[in-house]
Formats: C-alpha cells, sequence, structure tokens
C-alpha cells in the first residue's frame, strides 16, 4: 500500500484595505466609472503567488445612491474596488472592522451582495443570525483552514439590539462558541488550522498592547491557531508560540499589526505594510497539520501623479529596489546618484 504523501501549502495574508478621498479622485475616469486595477498591478504577482491569500476590507460598499463615495471617516467605495481585488488574486475577504457600519445596516448587506456576486468568501459580518453562525471553512488542496474574524468595534456606534449579529465583536465567549463548532463537525469536514483576523489596538503604535498580549493567549488557549492582526495602521511584531493545549503542545503564529496595504494615509510608518507568508504541511499518516515556515514582504504604497491626478500603487520592496538597482532610468530625477 503506497502511504499518502504529506501535503504543503503557502497561505498569506495583508493589512487594510482602505479607499480614502485621494484614492477614489485617483480611480475615477473620464466616463466617470472607477477604476482601481493599477493600484495592484505591480504586487498582483505576489497576492497570486501563495495557495491562500487573506485581505481585510476596510470599508463598505453601499453603493453612490447611498450618499455618494466616501473617505473618512464614513467609508463608501464603488464595487470595482472590490473587482480589481477579486482579479488581483485575494482568496477571502474579511469585513469585521471599526468602519464596518459606516453606512448602517443597507451598507452591511450590500457590500456582502457585492462580494457574493464576485463569488468573494468573506467573513465578519453577516445578514442573519444563521448566517453569523454558518463557519467558513476552506479546502485548500486538501489542507482545511476555518477562518473567522473579529472586530474590537465599529467606532462608537451601535447595532440595533435585535440585530447584533450583523458584525461579530472580539469577544472571548463568541470564539469560543466558533472554534468549539468548528472542532465539533465531524472529521472529513473539521478544520486543520483555524485562522482568526482580529481588528484590534491602538491605531500608529508600533508594539502591541497588553489587551492585544491576553487575549492572543486567551485566543489560542481556546483553539486558534493563527492570528492575523489590523487596525494600527502601522506594523507590529510577529511572534511564534507554543502553547499548551490539554496534554499537546502547539506551535501557532501571531502578527498582531499588518499595517496598512493600500491607503492614503501618508505619515511615515502608515504608508508601508507587510505581507505574511505562512507554510503549512499535513502529515495524512497522523492526521496532523503543522506550520513549517514563515516569511514576510514589505510593501509601500508609492504615490505619483499622473494626468494631473494622483496615483496610487502597492509596491513590494525587495522586488522594487531590485528593479531600480538594475533599471536606475526608472528612479526620478531628484533621487538619481
Amino acid at each position: 500500500m503506497v502511504k499518502p504523501q504529506p501535503v504543503r501549502i503557502t497561505i498569506g495574508a495583508v493589512g487594510d484595505l482602505m479607499c480614502h478621498v485621494p484614492q477614489l479622485e485617483a480611480a475615477k475616469q473620464p466616463d466617470g466609472s472607477y477604476a482601481f486595477d493599477s493600484v495592484f498591478t505591480d504586487i498582483a504577482p505576489l497576492i497570486a503567488a501563495p495557495d491562500f491569500m487573506i485581505g481585510n476590507l476596510e470599508t463598505v460598499l453601499a453603493g453612490e445612491k447611498a450618499n455618494g463615495y466616501t473617505g473618512y471617516p464614513n467609508f463608501n467605495t464603488p464595487d470595482t474596488y472590490a473587482a480589481a481585488m477579486q482579479r488581483t488574486g485575494f482568496d477571502v475577504l474579511t469585513t469585521a472592522n471599526n468602519h464596518s457600519f459606516d453606512r448602517d445596516e443597507p451598507g452591511v448587506l450590500r457590500t456582502l451582495d457585492v462580494l457574493d456576486s464576485l463569488k468573494i468568501p468573506h467573513t465578519g459580518t453577516a445578514r442573519t443570525a444563521a448566517a453569523r453562525d454558518s463557519l467558513l471553512i476552506v479546502d485548500v488542496k486538501g489542507i482545511r483552514l476555518g477562518i473567522l474574524a473579529y472586530t474590537y468595534g465599529i467606532n462608537g456606534n451601535r447595532l440595533p439590539k435585535t440585530k447584533e449579529y450583523l458584525i461579530n465583536f472580539i469577544d472571548t465567549a463568541l470564539v469560543k462558541k466558533d472554534v468549539e463548532r468548528m472542532n465539533l463537525l465531524p472529521a472529513a469536514q473539521r478544520p486543520d488550522k483555524i485562522i482568526a483576523c482580529i481588528h484590534w489596538g491602538r491605531e500608529y503604535k508600533p508594539q502591541p498592547d497588553e489587551a492585544q498580549r491576553i487575549l492572543a493567549g486567551q485566543l489560542f488557549t481556546l483553539g486558534v491557531d493563527i492570528i492575523f492582526g489590523a487596525h494600527p495602521h502601522v506594523i507590529q511584531p510577529a511572534e511564534r508560540k507554543i502553547v499548551v493545549r490539554g496534554n499537546a503542545l502547539a506551535l501557532c503564529f501571531i502578527i498582531y499589526s499588518m499595517g496598512n496595504f493600500v491607503s492614503a494615509q501618508r505619515t511615515k510608518p502608515r504608508d508601508t505594510g507587510a505581507m505574511v507568508f505562512i507554510g503549512l504541511e499535513k502529515n495524512f499518516e497522523t492526521g496532523t497539520t503543522s506550520i513549517t515556515e514563515t516569511s514576510f514582504i514589505p510593501t509601500y504604497v508609492h504615490l505619483s501623479k499622473e494626468n494631473q491626478k494622483p496615483k496610487f500603487q502597492v509596491l513590494p520592496v525587495p522586488q522594487t529596489i531590485s528593479k531600480l538597482a538594475t533599471q536606475p532610468a526608472l528612479l526620478p530625477e531628484k533621487v538619481k546618484l
């Protein structure tokens, strides 16, 4: 009998996908439509490279009729923004963040409608209580990933008491319930690894605060294996953790904040982010799935002008430096040596 060979995959994640007013100006076309694909042209190969890629959609898609398209503090972005992400290679978008309720319940619902129309799986917000309790588990080459998403709040807004299912808030009791329901599934459906995308922390702080560290430990103990953090808009540290679960030890991973993947924030280091890549290997003989490696690629949101309009481009830093070293003509005049 031939022994089943281990399966290896790479999963990736990026931080906040935002859309401020200058980004809307850059994307607006002469016919009034909006095009965002050029933002991702340089980074697209790295988005598509992993077997699975996650992003945090930190805006809503409420439609132009919902008081027009706007940036901060109440975001509303054209549908073509999500369409560009779909074409770029994102496999899942999380929707639980402090801007999820920027256009109230209609904004939550229409965002989900748009993502569904694009066939982009999502988690973090829901139309109904039953939908909130559904589990997002994806199969990637035989490795099953359970994906959860929660936010610390919605900028002081409150959900209707009868509709608290609309947005997942950080609540260890809720996380415990969600993880337990995943782990109680039949073996053929149960996730091999559970990922939690957490919107938390203090904005613009390069180090996680004590509350983040405490919560991370609680989530790992509850059964979360990987935490992708967002919200501070700057990069915070990543760590591997050995966690005691019953009589066993588990290797877990966390990055407290991946920074901004794309935004119009220019105060350094808010114009940078981190792409995170994690290798997973499943041993079918033992039924165990392990984290084998982690790596990172720093990104930079480059702002220039084209046809008297702002132009935003997400650039992979190492690859861009190498390109400029071999093609110095691409450097602006003011920085040429």
